[in-house]
């Protein structure tokens, strides 16, 4: 389902503008960031990777940024499933994407969480520099 990933943020209206056709890999992107929100219907995930835009801004660069950070707004949340959480259930994203809905798995069906969303749209971006040490 990486596929359905990979062509959800090309899109111009998510990461396609930075990324081009080549946005990171689901495998290269650790989601740290979850918020549900039962009021809008929506939930906010944000990611981070080391893989930084091919098209970035010459501050970047000047600043000797590494690292990227996202967050996708998913709106018109039905089915949502919290089953658990941890590092290892985080670290799994499938997505696919139809014409009027996504469907997001973080974890698996046994230990994670899971939703339908009629849209998603990219919230904000970050660049910094972090530490090479984990």
């Amino acid at each position: 389902m990486s596929a359905d990933w990979s062509r959800l943020l090309a899109s111009p209206h998510h990461l396609g503008n930075l990324y081009g056709s080549s946005p990171p890999s689901a495998a290269s992107c650790d989601p740290f960031y979850v918020h549900i929100d039962e009021r809008e219907n929506s939930v906010t995930l944000g990611f981070d990777t080391r893989i930084l835009p091919a098209n970035t801004p010459p501050e970047w660069q000047e600043k000797g940024f590494n690292a990227f950070e996202f967050h996708l707004v998913f709106e018109g949340v039905t089915g949502l499933r919290v089953t658990g959480w941890d590092a290892a259930a985080a670290g799994k994203i499938d997505m696919t994407v139809g014409p009027e809905f996504f469907e997001v798995l973080l974890g698996s069906r046994e230990s994670g969480i899971a939703f339908h969303a009629s849209t998603a749209r990219l919230a904000g971006t970050r660049a910094y520099l972090a530490s090479d040490s984990l």
